[in-house]
């Protein structure tokens, strides 16, 4: 491959001669993402920053020089944005495109000549296509020149701008007669594949560092692809194949599912930490700079004592006066309709009306872990005092609610328990991480409940409780089931359907009937660390265990992090489609099977942190989209080539013909304005009244069996 590019790089040195994946402007003509050998020029990107906004934020850059200021908020995509980014108008090129500049048509055909003399090296299974930028400007308004031949085929195409056109106006049946004379051949030995793209939402922004995606100001992109056989380009809404295609921006602002999310990156960090101190000792860690909170330029830093302490005023009336939903849930009521309303009041009211889980919401905004303990142990202190009763949902088993039930009672040891509990941090960490870990398990299975059968949902969590069917086949065991009429529940939560939502401090049967009561038989290595006394007390037992197993937790993140990027997706869908829950529970079932499984792109929490972008690519119901399928695409593709049944008539020879209806110009600015008239009247033009009208690209490729080599 080297020989067949060296001698390119060698006589045409002021031109960039690359090797790389087909940049979007190729895809388009080629629908293959392999790689190419590229020719064309590059220029500095310009920036859309004015004199005055330099001028302006002149003095700002200094200071924040000065002050060695570690938010660069000047990199944010709503201040500063490259020329392809300019508007949230989607492009068709990417923002690295955005520099390729062309070379006139003669050199490059001289560039396609020199490549084409050394095909002879070449097998057809090594063979890479070149491919020349072109400038319209010449004539016949040539826009790509590609060379793709080999030891025994001279193949080239063209693509070249063929003006604008309304999408009534577009006659296939005369362009598939032209093809077909072109081949020699009758109009019914060619097969026309028409596809388009619709832009449901949003755009993407391609290669942007995280900070700089998690502020943009769309959250991913929703999109429809459509295919069908024919010669209009109007979809077939009901019989055409619809790929329902979107990509997301895990953690971006603007995404109501950050409520739990923000609960995953604090115990991917916690986790750590842990992690840490067991291998390496306490020392190893600094807990005044160890991270607890995933911080993110433009998020809203909350002041988390004041938090805590309305927690604590709130908790003293109402463990009193207020009623428990049932199932201790109050972001999923009877009356919740759709994710995003579900999401909101998580993000709004919390989940669940448990001190605990409460208290989480507060300790995992914490930035440091010296703040998450300090915390920690000024609400524990406050309880201890017995002026408050915390409310505990019955089915909350961590040992921090139970040490917050018996510290509420009253217990003689509360200080010394505090003392010894701020001096070992490993113990306050996983106290805390491990009423994170159930919560967020609870929350998404709640969650994604709405769409999956929940017992499916609790199974991923313990892998046991999973079978090898398909979801497509445990849904249809469940409905065979439920038909037959039989009294049939796989709703985890019916236990919390009875009237029995809470423990309350009012028993003082409390130690007697607890069988999972933490005592000093139990935990006698607890002497050691100095949290029990020597004396055997009925009254005096030990409020926290030994130490809590946190080896689960690494696979736990990581299903964490894939029922995430889920319910990432599920909501954009909703939102944007416009979807119900019936509609999308198939698509909850395909992403669940592609994202948790053993073959899942996602594997740890910190891969989503700092790769956020997420794309999904699937098959959809017409049906559930077809109010979209009603509108005009962004742009159309129609792929001519002949038949199989052409056998030997006609041109003896591989060849298509590929045009491309698009809204917007499918090359970057510096090739594209080069045509006429100029941009500004093109943009004038497709926008005319009410008829929208599509630029018209056209690629021609030719590929001949040769035996011997052809004379230049």
């Amino acid at each position: 491959m080297d020989n067949l590019i060296k001698p390119l790089c060698q006589n045409y040195p002021k031109h960039c001669v690359l090797k790389q994946k087909s940049p979007s402007y190729v895809e388009m003509f080629t629908k293959s993402k392999r790689d190419i050998v590229l020719v064309c020029n590059k220029t500095k990107q310009a920036s859309i920053v004015s004199d005055n906004y330099t001028k302006n934020n002149r003095n700002e850059s200094e200071e924040l020089e000065l002050t060695g200021s570690p938010l660069k908020l000047d990199l944010s995509l709503h201040t500063i944005l490259d020329d392809t980014m300019i508007t949230d108008e989607p492009t068709l090129w990417s923002k690295e495109e955005g520099t390729h500049t062309p070379l006139n048509i003669e050199t490059a055909r001289e560039i396609a000549n020199l490549y084409n003399k050394n095909r002879d090296q070449v097998t057809t299974e090594d063979a890479i296509p070149l491919w020349v930028l072109t400038n319209p400007i010449e004539e016949g308004k040539p826009l790509l020149l590609t060379i793709q031949s080999d030891s025994t085929h001279f193949a080239r195409g063209l693509v070249t701008y063929e003006g604008s056109m309304n999408q009534d106006d577009v006659d296939l049946d005369l362009l598939t007669e032209e093809y077909a004379k072109q081949e020699g051949l009758s109009s019914d030995m060619i097969s026309t594949i028409i596809d388009c793209k619709y832009l449901i939402a949003g755009m993407s922004y391609g290669s942007h560092n995280t900070d700089e995606l998690v502020n943009a100001p769309h959250g991913g992109i929703t999109e429809l692809r459509c295919e069908w056989s024919g010669k209009s380009l109007h979809t077939p809404f009901i019989s055409c194949k619809v790929n329902f295609e979107q990509e997301v921006i895990v953690g971006h602002l603007a995404s109501p599912c950050n409520a739990i999310w923000r609960s995953v990156c604090a115990l991917h960090n916690m986790n750590q930490l842990l992690v840490d101190m067991t291998a390496a000792g306490l020392s190893s860690v600094n807990l005044e700079t160890a991270s607890i909170r995933h911080n993110v330029p433009g998020s809203k830093r909350p002041n988390n004592s004041k938090r805590v302490n309305e927690l604590l005023n709130e908790t003293e009336t109402y463990a009193y006066t207020a009623e428990c939903p049932t199932g201790g849930c109050i972001c999923v009521s009877e009356d919740t309709t759709t994710l995003r309303q579900c999401l909101n009041d998580m993000n709004t009211i919390g989940s669940s009306n448990d001190f605990t889980y409460k208290l989480w919401d507060i300790l995992r905004d914490c930035e440091t872990a010296e703040e998450l303990i300090t915390l920690l142990i000024q609400a524990l202190k406050f309880i201890s005092s017995g002026k408050i009763r915390p409310f505990i949902d019955a089915n909350n088993k961590t040992y921090l609610s139970k040490l917050v039930l018996k510290l509420s009672r009253g217990h003689s040891q509360a200080s010394k328990v505090l003392k010894n509990l701020r001096s070992s941090p490993p113990q306050a960490l996983s106290l805390v991480a491990q009423v994170g870990t159930e919560k967020t398990m609870w929350e998404y299975t709640r969650t994604m409940s709405l769409l999956e059968h929940s017992f499916f949902i609790a199974g991923i969590w313990n892998n046991d409780a999973r079978t090898h069917e398909s979801i497509e086949q445990i849904n249809q065991t469940i409905q065979d089931m439920t038909m037959s009429g039989g009294d049939f529940t796989l709703n985890p939560f019916e236990s919390l359907t009875s009237a029995e939502h809470s423990i309350r401090l009012d028993c003082e049967s409390f130690y007697e009937d607890d069988p999972n009561e933490l005592t000093v038989d139990d935990f006698a290595s607890l002497k050691k660390h100095g949290l029990v006394s020597e004396k055997k007390d009925v009254n005096e037992v030990p409020l926290i265990t030994d130490e809590i197993d946190i080896s689960p937790w690494k696979g736990l993140l990581m299903k964490f992090a894939q029922v995430h990027v889920c319910l990432e997706h599920l909501h954009r869908a909703e939102n944007c489609l416009r979807v119900d829950f019936a509609s999308l529970k198939p698509i909850a079932s395909r992403l669940l099977e592609h994202y948790v499984s053993e073959k899942s792109p996602i594997r740890t929490v910190g891969q989503l942190m700092s790769d956020p972008v997420q794309r999904i690519c699937m098959p959809i119901a017409n049906n559930i989209v077809q109010d979209h399928l009603k509108k005009p695409a962004f742009w159309y593709r129609v792929e001519m080539t002949r038949k199989e049944n052409a056998g030997t008539k006609g041109l003896q020879r591989d060849s298509k013909t590929v045009f491309v209806f698009s809204q917007q110009p499918v090359f970057p600015p510096a090739v594209w304005q080069n045509l006429e008239p100029p941009t500004e009247d093109l943009a004038e033009v497709t926008t005319m009244g009410e008829e929208l009208k599509y630029h018209i690209t056209k690629y021609v490729f030719i590929s001949n069996k040769i035996v011997n080599k052809l004379p230049f």
